[in-house]
């Protein structure tokens, strides 16, 4: 008896949970006037009668199998195969998608058939022993924006238009509670409206968990984090114990703490006006784990190594959440072997998969459970690497040098938000002046009529889709939030007329602070994946809008007191402040006319229609003696807005903590790539602060353990900016090792001790897509997904060597894999 109390007891403490999240989506390809109603095209018509817009091919798009499958009843198959009573699945299936294949079905396109959506219908009808449908079907913004850079108007605009077609197209009137932030983008800014439109819980990736947690251990590089480190201001959650860190396929190593950034908790936000306090369930998605399960055959072993830890309390919820119409986790092999297996294996070793709704009415959360999430997105986007600063929607200003440049920089990105933001306000302006407006005719104006205000939503809401800047100027990508929001504020226009009172006040772009941490360390695509040192001074900007003009825009900050922005204080986050905190002082921002011109013809961008509106931009370079003399110092910032109506705005309030700048980059020697290989632009640095030489700096350059060596030594070139000295050159053929060794022109030498410095080349595998040293179907599955959706920048894909990725390439790769 006693064995068998000890195994029950030993069962119950080993008892984790896992679920999964399979995210759908396909955004508006040409968001143009409809020729068929008052609307805007969706993929039917643009594919029928397109002509040069959209340049997306979207029969290729809609048209793969896998794709065909998952829209319409692969998830049903695949949740009815599962094992375990409670196990199920949350899916989030953009309106922009759902339009698209209404579309198409309403036309018996591609596979596409009319009550297309009738499995999704019977599998929410399917209930776990708690009564929570084994598919919940979570709310998601309708067009896929990038929640925390719009402005929360858009966001609940989003989230209404959603709630209300929810239930003509998944069946009930019992809408999800649970909310999927596209690329999993998320802060606490956007709490206050999810909270009010009647949201229980939203997913969070795990690593902003962690990464706000005061003992976060910064490793840097493809084993650890490929972004700027977390801001100290962020760094507010309990020390930590235990890290999982795993390195994946995507070039990152997420570093987790657990059980504690696996397990649900509550996060807050503060409205700084009134006090309020806006509290959601966070439902941390484990990154790692999500990216491996969903690129390939994935089982329970990264699972039983955080096992021993777990809370029997408040167990570990594993969340796998990806794209579930992309690359290997939207073929046939994941969801309809992969998922079983997984359950199976998961069932047999005391591991319970389930649904979400489900673990929160077993488990519920203590109120007093609240924590910080850092901003961020998900791991997933290339060169973004869960940024703080969603860099991959939201690139820098960069000048024609490529510079960072504030004053005089532009981006495409930029561009898009500066239309955006002005054709916002005009469009606020408008509902103004209409009166209330009808959501359901936002929604579709052809089935329930529209006035002007609601057609101007109508056809701006789809400029803020997160793909149109994701992909940067590929196609005619730059050009669609143009044509949205030029339609938009065509019909707002017809409203607000030749206005004398206006009640609106100024459209504020959430602000942007470069860089991240000032008097800390800089690292990511931004920096070149190197380690900088940022001084003390720092840039804050955004983009004004107001219909009547702007009279003034002014950047106000205060110091805390301590340094600390606790969670038991609430100080910080008001306008209002406290003893905690200094007094506001403000300052007047800096005005720019920005260009809606490609100004620096940066390549690629092409403009074939010119917005109607564009916002200006407003800048100050804090360099406030008091902060940046001795630093450490933690501030909150807003900006200021008043329109010559006198309406005034306030952005929300931030927190940035300026280091002391003297964090120091610990290697005297290092080099980019880590692992270099043939044709690469291999870089390598030397800081003269930490190594054994006075300056100039040459180096002793060798290859192949000096078999050839170059000369004269090179002499290396000094980066103001990193304070190292740097050499760069192409990887030339048939070299298999890097050396060498530097010296000051004095013949004083730094050999690393006698050892030089010896760096392997990898020779490129071509059709390792997937980087795992093989060639199977896994790369052809990865190199078809490229090829579909128009991401052809893959040179290892490039098998033929013709410099296109292509249906060529995918008969090469089979006829290696077959002879092999």
């Amino acid at each position: 008896m006693k064995i068998i109390v000890f195994l029950f007891i030993s069962v119950l403490q080993s008892q984790i949970y896992t679920s999964y999240h399979w995210h759908l989506q396909q955004p508006i390809y040409w968001p143009d006037k409809s020729n068929f109603g008052s609307t805007y095209q969706k993929a039917w018509e643009s594919m029928i009668y397109g002509t040069e817009n959209p340049q997306n091919n979207l029969e290729q798009i809609f048209g793969w199998d896998d794709r065909i499958a998952a829209y319409q009843y692969r998830i049903r198959d695949s949740i009815s195969l599962m094992s375990g009573s409670k196990s199920g699945a949350q899916i989030s299936y953009t309106g922009c998608l759902i339009e698209n294949i209404n579309s198409l079905s309403s036309n018996n396109s591609l596979g596409y058939y009319s009550n297309w959506n009738n499995s999704f219908i019977e599998s929410r009808n399917w209930m776990t022993p708690g009564m929570n449908p084994k598919l919940d079907i979570v709310i998601v913004p309708y067009h896929h924006p990038i929640a925390p850079l719009i402005d929360e108007n858009t966001l609940r605009k989003e989230i209404q238009i959603y709630k209300h077609l929810y239930p003509d197209i998944w069946g009930n009137e019992n809408i999800s509670v649970g909310f999927f932030p596209p690329e999993l983008s998320f802060s606490t800014r956007i709490i206050k409206v999810l909270v009010e439109e009647g949201i229980d819980w939203v997913y969070v990736a795990n690593n902003h968990i962690s990464r706000s947690v005061e003992n976060f251990p910064i490793n840097f590089g493809s084993h650890g984090e490929m972004c700027d480190p977390p801001n100290p201001a962020d760094q507010i959650n309990s020390n930590q114990s235990n890290w999982f860190n795993k390195q994946i396929s995507r070039g990152c190593g997420p570093t987790n703490a657990y059980p504690f950034s696996y397990q649900p908790h509550y996060a807050q936000h503060i409205d700084p006006a009134t006090g309020q306090i806006y509290r959601i369930k966070v439902i941390p998605v484990a990154m790692a784990m999500s990216w491996e399960e969903g690129a390939q055959s994935y089982g329970i072993n990264d699972i039983q190594q955080i096992q021993d830890q777990n809370d029997t309390q408040q167990p570990m919820l594993i969340v796998f959440a990806h794209d579930g119409d992309n690359f290997y986790s939207g073929g046939y092999s994941y969801y309809m072997e992969d998922v079983p297996n997984f359950t199976n294996e998961a069932l047999s070793n005391g591991i319970t998969p389930t649904v979400i709704n489900e673990y929160l009415d077993t488990y519920p959360l203590n109120p007093n459970d609240i924590i910080h999430v850092e901003d961020g997105s998900w791991v997933n986007a290339d060169g973004d690497f869960g940024s703080p600063d969603f860099i991959n929607w939201n690139w820098p200003l960069i000048n024609a040098n490529g510079e960072y440049d504030v004053i005089s920089g532009w981006s495409e990105d930029a561009r898009n938000w500066a239309v955006i933001t002005a054709a916002q306000n005009r469009i606020e302006t408008a509902e103004k002046i209409q009166g209330e407006l009808n959501i359901a005719s936002i929604q579709n104006p052809d089935a329930n009529g529209a006035n002007l205000a609601e057609l101007a939503w109508h056809y701006f809401l789809p400029s803020i889709t997160s793909g149109y800047m994701y992909y940067g100027s590929a196609l005619d990508m730059e050009v669609k939030p143009t044509i949205a929001c030029n339609n938009g504020v065509e019909k707002a226009d017809l409203v607000i007329g030749e206005i004398d009172n206006d009640q609106t006040p100024p459209t504020i772009w959430i602000p942007q602070q470069f860089p991240h941490n000032p008097g800390g360390i800089g690292y990511g695509s931004l920096w070149n994946y190197q380690q900088v040192i940022h001084n003390k001074d720092f840039w804050v900007w955004s983009f004004i809008y107001d219909v009547s003009g702007i009279e003034s825009a002014d950047f106000c900050y205060r110091i805390d007191n301590d340094g600390v922005n606790s969670l038991d204080s609430y100080q910080n986050e008001t306008y209002m402040g406290g003893n905690e905190v200094s007094d506001w002082i403000c300052s007047s921002m800096n005005y720019r006319n920005f260009p809606a011109d490609n100004i620096y013809n940066f390549p690629g961008i092409d403009f074939t229609e010119m917005p109607e509106y564009i916002a200006d931009q407003y800048y100050i370079h804090f360099q406030d003696y008091d902060v940046i003399a001795e630093g450490n110092k933690l501030i909150d910032y807003f900006i200021q807005a008043i329109d010559h109506s006198g309406n005034i705005k306030k952005s929300p309030i931030q927190h940035t903590f300026v280091g002391d700048g003297n964090n120091s980059i610990q290697n005297s020697v290092d080099w980019f790539p880590e692992t270099p290989t043939i044709n690469d632009e291999f870089t390598i640095y030397y800081n003269s602060n930490f190594g054994d030489l006075e300056e100039p700096i040459y180096i002793h350059l060798g290859y192949n353990n000096w078999t050839e060596i170059i000369s004269p030594d090179p002499l290396m070139t000094f980066n103001e900016y990193s304070g190292r000295w740097e050499y760069s050159f192409i990887i030339p053929t048939n070299l298999e090792q890097i050396n060498f060794v530097f010296n000051d022109g004095q013949n004083h030498w730094d050999n690393n001790n006698g050892n030089d410095w010896n760096i392997n080349v990898q020779d490129v595998l071509l059709g390792d897509v997937n980087y795992d040293n093989t060639l199977d179907v896994l790369d052809i599955i990865l190199i078809v997904s490229f090829i579909l959706n128009n991401n052809e920048n893959h040179l290892e894909a490039d098998l033929n060597n013709d410099g296109n990725v292509n249906l060529l390439d995918i008969v090469q790769l089979v006829n290696i894999i077959i002879n092999n």
